[in-house]
């Protein structure tokens, strides 16, 4: 808990400053509206609340932008400078997202300085650019030489750089277009950091997919409050009250909040176990999958759960058999329990087990949560199942290509730091 205080923190900064973000160049109503879906955003609520980084790069994001928008101002003080050369060197070291933001927000600040005439690039902001540049590649390189090469190579798989599908690409051009219509200074500012992330894409150098580009969702909710505006002044040109055209896009916060209202509780593994440890008996098994070993060693012993008590299974990423002759060790035990979570259905494994397991024996109890299972099984009339059984027991569909994604070259699984 003491751990995802610095996300939730970070959460509730950006929150805080996106407003003042938004009214730095949209009208008043606008930055309401943009303000509400930010703060109602389900992913940047759930991110606020778990041990990852992504509400820190939504942070950073917002206040590097600030700090830009302050240096495009004319004959902005020397003040600022030195506060954004300091954002900028320290954020990088924090945020991953961060790198695209200084590199983005550097290059539209030397494009606005020659857009307002400058003969010469300004000497601050010259300044400026070196110490972010120079702290970006230093972080840059830090991070690169910290990740194992094996490491490196599953995470190249799992995320696959490249240039993303064309509605995002659609999505871009129109968010660039409705921002560009608005403030030409906002729009080079917001677009130069989505700019580089293209880049580094198309590159195959860094992902432009998903949680990847967190740091760009204060862009993009900008640009859906701006296109939100236009919707309105088009109703109202047609002679629909302001009021009721208003309304319209404000039924949007309802249904993104009513489609999926808080508390999020994504894999919430530790009530799972602590009523696992409250319903276990003496001489139980406990059978724990590959993916749910590292949540196991974690919040087992803090329910009175021992990873000595546990038998780890391994990781058999395309192999589904092999899981099922892990299971064939627990034949004839009349009480045997199946800890999951963390399960990617296109690799079909939680159905390969449950189809085994219900052919082996009955289920006695289940313990469920969003993600996670714990399921008691009596085992003790599989000798009605023969012995090679998992060599024959038909298996459901999975994919391929999966497999090649996700693998198992993501380092080892079955230890962890604090064991």
């Amino acid at each position: 808990m003491a751990l995802r205080l610095v996300p939730m923190l970070s959460g509730l900064a950006a929150l805080a400053l996106f407003p003042i973000l938004s009214r730095r160049f949209q009208r008043p109503w606008i930055a309401v509206f943009g303000t509400g879906l930010f703060a109602v955003a389900p992913t940047l609520i759930e991110y606020s609340g778990e041990f990852k980084q992504y509400s820190t790069e939504v942070a950073a994001a917002v206040v590097l932008t600030l700090a830009a928008f302050g240096l495009a101002e004319p004959a902005a003080p020397g003040g600022r400078y030195l506060r954004a050369a300091a954002l900028g060197a320290i954020a990088v070291w924090f945020s991953q997202g961060a790198v695209f933001m200084v590199a983005g927000l550097g290059t539209a600040l030397v494009l606005l300085a020659f857009r307002d005439r400058a003969r010469a690039l300004p000497l601050r902001l010259a300044g400026l650019l070196v110490v972010w540049a120079a702290s970006a590649g230093a972080a840059a390189l830090s991070g690169l030489h910290r990740v194992p090469p094996a490491m490196s190579a599953y995470l190249n798989r799992f995320w696959s750089p490249s240039v993303p599908a064309w509605p995002v690409l659609v999505f871009v051009v129109v968010a660039a277009l409705a921002l560009w219509k608005r403030d030409t200074t906002a729009a080079l500012l917001f677009l130069g950091p989505a700019a580089f992330a293209l880049l580094a894409a198309a590159l195959r150098l860094y992902p432009f997919s998903g949680r990847a580009v967190a740091f760009l969702a204060p862009a993009a909710i900008l640009a859906i409050a701006e296109c939100a505006g236009w919707f309105v002044e088009g109703l109202a040109r047609l002679g629909v009250r302001r009021r009721v055209a208003a309304a319209i896009p404000a039924l949007a916060l309802v249904a993104v909040i009513a489609q999926a209202p808080p508390v999020y509780r994504d894999e919430d593994t530790r009530p799972v176990l602590a009523r696992l440890a409250r319903l276990r008996q003496p001489g139980d098994g406990i059978y724990v999958s590959y993916a749910a070993a590292r949540a196991f060693r974690f919040y087992g012993p803090r329910v009175g759960l021992s990873g000595s008590e546990a038998t780890f299974g391994g990781c058999h990423r395309g192999d589904p058999r092999s899981y099922l002759r892990e299971l064939d060790h627990f034949r004839g035990r009349p009480r045997v329990w199946v800890f999951r979570t963390h399960e990617i259905g296109a690799l079909g494994e939680g159905p390969a087990l449950d189809g085994y397991l219900a052919r082996m024996g009955t289920r006695e109890e289940r313990i469920r949560a969003d993600g996670v299972t714990a399921d008691l099984w009596d085992l003790s009339h599989a000798g009605a199942l023969p012995a090679d059984a998992a060599e024959s027991h038909p298996l459901p569909a999975f994919s391929s290509g999966a497999v090649a994604r996700f693998g198992c070259g993501h380092g080892p699984i079955g230890k962890a730091p604090w064991d």
